[in-house]
Parts: structure tokens; sequence; C-alpha cells
């Protein structure tokens, strides 16, 4: 049985419809490609199909380090930024009942320590209670056990952040990032 946790991840502004959260934040169009983001005991824990989705994952939404990209391509400012994860952009049309880690609702983008400019830093993944219950297991996402989705309300969605574009010390698949301001 997958794990899940309880803390709130902060994006009732983008689940609710919110649109101007963000107005005038500035943009990055970072090139530089991210190292693998693992912590030690994720690297020991990984199997083949994560890895698998992870690179699928991380091909899908490469394109997103600008995030202009991300706004054309139907993301929009859902939230103001929250310590430990950043800005979240949603994509609405992307939220689904099924997971697929190429296709992330949400991406997180944040001004990192010395940084002017919005840096991609994590996806979000998100299945709407309508299609499984909070009170239910968490869905079955990432393979394995690593992935932990959170539910909590009032954002009406199971979630679960994958850090590919910033290493968080604390996992991979954790829902906050302390080195995210």
């Amino acid at each position: 049985m997958k794990k899940f946790y309880r803390s709130a991840p902060m994006i009732a502004c983008a689940a609710l419809g919110g649109l101007a959260c963000l107005a005038g934040a500035s943009v990055a169009t970072a090139d530089d490609e991210s190292p693998r983001i693992l912590s030690y005991s994720d690297m020991l824990k990984l199997t083949q199909p994560t890895e698998d989705q992870l690179e699928a994952a991380r091909e899908a939404t490469r394109k997103y380090k600008d995030i202009n990209v991300a706004v054309a391509d139907g993301f929009i400012p859902g939230s103001p930024d929250v310590p430990g994860e950043g800005f979240h952009y949603l994509n609405p049309a992307r939220v689904s009942c099924n997971f697929d880690p190429a296709h992330p609702a949400v991406l997180l983008y944040a001004f990192l320590p010395g940084q002017t400019q919005l840096r991609l830093v994590a996806l979000e993944y998100l299945i709407p209670f309508a299609c499984m219950p909070a009170n239910g297991p968490p869905p079955e996402g990432f393979a394995g056990n690593l992935d932990v989705w959170g539910n909590d309300e009032p954002v009406p969605f199971w979630t679960v952040n994958a850090w590919l574009y910033f290493k968080n010390p604390d996992g991979l698949f954790t829902s906050l990032n302390p080195r995210v301001p």
C-alpha cells in the first residue's frame, strides 16, 4: 500500500480557478541541464520502471524551464509563493483521473537564492477526490512505493510532487523542499 502525508500543499487558488495570483512575476529561460535529483536513500530504492517514468516526465517537461512556454501551453498562475514549494502553475486540462508521469497538472517555479528569475523546480500531479475519495487509499502513481501522496482539504485532490529540477534533500517525492525559500 502506498504511503500518504497530510501537509497543506497550498494550491487552493489554482484548484479553485484563480488566474491572477502572480501577475507581473519575472520569468527565466534556464537552459542548464539538471542532474538527477535524488536523495541517497531514494537512489537505493528506485526501480527501473520508476526510472523510466521519471525520464518520461523529464523529457516531456524540460521545455517548461522556460515559463513562457508553460504559459503558452495552458499553465496559469495558481498560487502565491508557497514556502518550501514556490509558485504553482496549473493546467486545468491536465487534471485527470489517470496518472501520467509525462503530463503533470502543476509546475512549481521558485525564486532561488541569488536568482532574480523564476526557475522550474518540481512537477506536481493531481488526482481529484471525485476519482479517488480522500478517505480511500492513495492513487497508484510512480512505480514502487516512494511517491508520497497527500490529500489535504480544502484542495479536493490527491497530490504528489516530483522534485526533478531542484534537489530536495528530504527526497524526490516529498511535499516540501527546505531549499526553496
